[in-house]
């Protein structure tokens, strides 16, 4: 490991468990930045400046302290003594891990070599943790600022501090000294502060720092920095205007670069792209045996995530994992007072990816604890999938904020729903409790403030939102009633917003339901179009191997997908494109795939029969038909014996009822009452063979009841049927854990692969079922409610065939899998094609 911080010394730790002989080379104190002039000693000053601003308060409690003073000194040498023990605590953990240690700098001597001032260490794998380093600019007068380092160690708390850089570590600092009675000015050059933080959060953050005496200039250029009569002048300009500021320290906090000097990376063969190491999806840098973790690879810079990755690439080494780090959840913490921390995606980013949402707010001044605790600014708001409910991101600030965050990456990362949270009994009186009254408001069922609106799902495009309790709904342009102009399609998104219940009254052909029933559409429309371009690829080269299209099955697809929650789980067969597209994946990473490319759901491993995306519980399409229902049985008895309630969506072809597996599979899942629903395409032909030739009972329905399981029959080309009565299925299964099945009729107008000629159905069955379109007899519904017309429709239709080609050219740009790495994705560990270890698996 070369680099002794939280990357480099948790993947050392990891290593040695592992079984691995472990060196690690730190050229300051073990424990890196983060531990010797980052996160701990800056929180250690930071809890010092919170007491005394309590102790000022103290009367309140009860406390009586007179001329309450702050000794800046004290302060230090308590900050200095915690960092010298969580040091000495690393070095204890790497010593009795019988990892060995070096101090000094190390570079890239050759393949598998690390000098270290003259000295050589020799190994396997390589892992480069070197971190990060203060960014510099170009600004007149940079030599009169100090950086975050040097600030640390100033011998007195600076009467006036300007602080350049509204990030997180400039307003850390500009949070601890203006508690201690500093005049603080920040300057910004974005329109806010803390950029990555969710815009309300900074409103309230931006206030209270604002009560402090403190000042905040955003949009703000700072043009150059000089001395001036026994001060500093800070020079900027805002909108055109110009300002200064007086100063007696200035605080450069730009950001931080990654660190590879005296390296040499480049000379063995590791490639930096501006600064940083370039690695692949699991670390590994384009040098063989050299991988690279944390902060200088340029992603995500948090000492967390940067033990996160040691510990996946250690394990990638190793053949322990397979481990590609997933990010999607890394909690974000800012050490401020009050704290701020979030998770996920925030209001606004989730509105941009076209994702109708629902928000949830819980102040902090309604919380029995906060109160106790005489901490009542701030909030808690939840952001969450409007129809499944799935939470998105969640966003706090107030009391141990960066504490409480722990639960919402938890729900995050596990895909939970707002009623999961809900249902959670929290201990009373805590300060988790606000999470579960922000998950309430979100669904308008607020306990301990009032439920200002409804919190129905809202378009993605805009809408105000209430302080407390649920989201505000507002009219939109898409809301309009009948004889108004209809023209503007609903807001592109890969899952149509969907109601946290579906019932017979919110798929009623309404004003009430537009938004939801259009999402629903233009679902479908997109499919088709997909389809559609997906056969024109396969004639031109682009696709290999066998293709299966869904044109003709969308609303046995759409309808069948949208009564499932995000936790729910979706075991499908070779003919998925439209399933994967209706869970949500992006249509780019399906089309990569059969295009077989590295970007695809598969790595362009599957192709088109064997799509997946863990993340969406999709657990992919199957090959051999039928194959993948005894899978399904296992997956339900999986979630049975852990006690949740999911349920398990298996679809399959009219074709699989006829194989052994079929009966099997329904009849163990009868007898262990396992919570699976069998959802059985008919489109009336297998292969190139009638149902009712090919199966003795051609009403497949009829045989789950051999296995005293309920099943039911449905048109499988009306949307709004499928919908519903599979949705009420699904629910049923998920509150009794009983299995159930369920035959859509309907028809594919495509032979059986893009390859099949399609003789053996006549003309006149094919005109028949093409009346019967399912997207078709849907724009009638709604052209004759009133709820859209011809000109709607044909933008959607453009909107889509746009978005489709986009997705072509992507697929077409993506690289093509490096043929290095055939083996990367087919064993559960990190593949080592060594010759000495092919040797030995032989």
């Amino acid at each position: 490991m070369i680099g002794g911080g939280p990357g480099g010394y948790v993947a050392a730790l990891r290593a040695a468990q592992l079984g691995a002989k472990t060196a690690i080379v730190e050229k300051d104190r073990m424990g890196g930045t983060c531990l010797v002039r980052g996160c701990i000693p800056t929180k250690a000053l930071l809890q010092s400046s919170e007491l005394y601003t309590m102790a000022k308060d103290g009367a309140a409690f009860g406390l009586v302290a007179d001329n309450v003073g702050f000794d800046w000194a004290a302060a230090q040498k308590r900050k200095s003594s915690v960092v010298d023990q969580l040091v000495k605590g690393v070095e204890g953990l790497l010593k009795a891990g019988s990892v060995t240690s070096y101090r000094g700098s190390a570079r890239l001597a050759g393949k598998g070599v690390v000098d270290v001032g003259g000295d050589q260490l020799h190994g396997k794998d390589i892992i480069i943790a070197t971190g990060s380093a203060v960014a510099r600019i170009p600004l007149p007068g940079a030599d009169l600022t100090i950086d975050s380092d040097q600030i640390l160690e100033l011998k007195e708390a600076p009467r006036r501090l300007a602080v350049i850089g509204g990030g997180v570590v400039g307003m850390e600092f500009a949070a601890m000294f203006a508690a201690l009675g500093s005049k603080v000015t920040v300057l910004e050059m974005l329109p806010q502060v803390l950029a990555m933080v969710d815009a309300d959060l900074v409103t309230a953050y931006s206030k209270h720092l604002a009560s402090l005496g403190a000042e905040i200039h955003t949009n703000s250029k700072v043009s150059e920095v000089v001395k001036q009569n026994g001060s500093l002048l800070v020079r900027f300009s805002t909108g055109g205007e110009g300002g200064a500021v007086d100063a007696d320290q200035v605080l450069l906090a730009v950001g931080r670069v990654p660190y590879t000097q005296g390296l040499e990376a480049e000379k063995a063969g590791v490639k930096l792209e501006r600064g940083r190491v370039v690695v692949d999806d699991h670390l590994h840098t384009t040098a063989d045996g050299v991988w690279a973790i944390g902060d200088v690879i340029g992603g995500i810079m948090l000492a967390h995530v940067a033990s996160y990755e040691g510990v996946c690439a250690v394990e990638n080494i190793a053949g322990h994992a397979n481990r590609v780090p997933d990010y999607h959840a890394a909690p974000n913490c800012v050490y401020t007072d009050p704290e701020i921390a979030h998770v996920g995606l925030g209001e606004k980013e989730a509105r941009e990816k076209g994702i109708a949402v629902k928000i949830g707010r819980f102040p902090f001044a309604a919380a029995g604890r906060a109160l106790t605790l005489g901490q009542t600014e701030g909030f808690v708001k939840v952001v969450a999938d409007a129809g499944s409910g799935q939470l998105l991101g969640a966003h706090i600030i107030g009391p141990r904020a960066t504490d409480l965050i722990a639960e919402a990456t938890l729900a995050v990362q596990n895909g939970l729903t707002l009623e999961q949270i809900d249902l959670t009994i929290h201990a009373h009186p805590t300060l988790p409790e606000s999470l579960m009254e922000a998950a309430l408001a979100a669904q308008g069922r607020a306990i301990h403030i009032a439920n200002r609106k409804s919190s129905l799902p809202t378009p993605a495009a805009s809408g105000e939102t209430s302080p407390q309790g649920g989201e505000v709904n507002t009219p939109t342009a898409n809301m309009q009633n009948r004889g108004e102009k209809m023209s503007a399609p609903v807001k592109s998104s890969s899952r149509p917003p969907t109601p946290s219940a579906i019932n017979p009254k919110v798929l009623e052909l309404t004003k009430n339901n537009r938004e939801f029933l259009l999402g629903m559409h233009r679902q479908m429309q997109l499919i088709r179009r997909f389809e559609e371009r997906a056969q024109e690829q396969y004639t031109k080269a682009k696709i290999g191997g066998y293709c299966h299209l869904n044109i003709g099955e969308e609303a046995t697809v759409v309808g069948g997908i949208l009564a499932l929650k995000a936790n729910d789980w979706i075991f499908t067969s070779y003919r998925e494109h439209g399933h994967a597209i209706a869970r949500g994946v992006d249509p780019k990473a399906v089309m990569a795939e059969l295009f077989g490319k590295e970007t695809g759901t598969s790595h362009g491993r599957g192709g088109s029969m064997h799509l997946v995306d863990y993340g969406r519980r999709f657990m992919g399409g199957y090959g051999i038909v039928g194959g993948h229902l005894p899978l399904a049985v296992g997956g339900a008895w999986a979630v049975k014996y852990r006690k949740q309630k999911d349920v398990i969506f298996c679809m399959f072809g009219d074709g699989a009822t006829n194989i052994g597996a079929f009966h099997e599979s329904l009849n163990m899942a009868k007898v262990f009452e396992l919570p699976v629903v069998w959802f059985c395409v008919n489109n009336r032909y297998g292969m190139g063979t009638p149902v009712e030739k090919a199966s003795a009972v051609a009403d497949i329905y009829k045989k789950a009841c051999a296995y005293d399981m309920e099943s039911i029959q449905i048109d499988g080309m009306n949307l709004r049927e499928v919908l519903l009565r599979t949705s009420e299925i699904v629910e049923k299964t998920r509150k009794d854990s009983v299995p159930r099945f369920i035959e859509s009729l309907c028809y594919r107008f495509r032979g059986h692969s893009v390859v099949d000629p399609d003789k053996y159905r006549s003309a006149e069955d094919k005109e028949k079922y093409r009346k019967a379109d399912p997207i078709v007899a849907f724009e009638h519904e709604l052209e004759e409610s009133g709820l859209a017309d011809e000109e709607y429709f044909k933008n959607v239709r453009q909107e889509v065939d746009a978005e489709v080609r986009d997705v072509i050219e992507f697929a077409d740009a993506s690289p093509d899998p490096n043929p290095s790495d055939l083996y990367k994705y087919t064993y559960a560990g990190q593949w080592d094609n060594r010759p000495e270890l092919r040797a030995e698996r032989v």
